[in-house]
């Protein structure tokens, strides 16, 4: 799964790859992406500021090669509307490019009310998940530590860590996320392959919590720290972490 030319260092079960320049890990994304996908790949984009480059180098070189692409999460809303990760995605160029290489593109926002949309997204989750053999989504962190549309609301996220069967899930907190649409933690678990891609310095605090379990409130929970899940050791070790900060 890693690259030769990257020295790899083992951190509490996941690889980790510290590079100096934003561009550099863009460009070591790339090359472990492109080197772990192909027509039989299911490829989930996060949304945020952090993977919005690399989609246009996606974009723009043209040899990205899978057999469908997903979305890991979404802001509910009208189609296409102004904070939307899959605006964002299309703003790149990325679908317009996917299009021209006939892969099919499978957005979780379609006009319907939250509940339905969450529905078919799961049922779409299902489908991807056990229609390709491969799988591979592109992950990020929030500088509080939420991951994916996971929360750092522990109230919420037990919720979500404790669902046995969900793929999708909704819920609403006005004060923060607003009303969102995520994959769960055990969708995130049944995929192959998970790119961490962690830029700039506003995320060292949520690495450092993600890592230290004494930071926070002192509790070693996921449900406070999404992003500690990635430790879990049975997803430690298909997690590569690829950041620009020193941990």
């Amino acid at each position: 799964m890693v690259l030769s030319d990257y020295f790899f260092e083992e951190r509490q079960g996941l690889l980790l790859l510290s590079l100096k320049k934003p561009q550099d890990c863009e460009e070591a994304a790339k090359k472990l992406i492109y080197a772990n996908t192909d027509g039989k790949t299911a490829l989930f984009l996060s949304g945020g500021s952090t993977p919005k480059r690399l989609y246009e180098i996606f974009a723009e070189d043209g040899s990205l090669s899978v057999g469908a692409v997903g979305m890991v999460d979404e802001r509910y809303g009208k189609k296409w509307h102004e904070t939307s990760n899959e605006k964002m995605v299309k703003e790149t160029g990325l679908l317009d490019h996917l299009a021209s290489k006939q892969v099919l593109f499978y957005p979780i926002l379609s006009g319907r009310k939250i509940d339905e949309e969450t529905e078919n997204y799961d049922e779409t989750l299902h489908y991807l998940l056990s229609y390709f053999p491969k799988s591979l989504a592109i992950m990020g962190i929030g500088a509080d530590g939420h991951t994916a549309g996971l929360p750092a609301i522990p109230s919420v996220c037990s919720g979500i860590l404790n669902n046995p069967s969900a793929l999708a899930v909704s819920y609403s907190d006005p004060k923060k996320y607003g009303d969102r649409i995520t994959m769960t933690f055990l969708a995130l678990s049944r995929i192959d392959i998970l790119i961490l891609l962690v830029l700039g310095t506003e995320k060292r605090e949520a690495l450092k919590q993600m890592f230290d379990p004494s930071t926070g409130s002192g509790q070693a929970a996921i449900e406070e720290i999404p992003a500690r899940f990635y430790l879990r050791p049975e997803i430690a070790k298909k997690t590569v972490l690829i950041t620009d900060q020193k941990i």
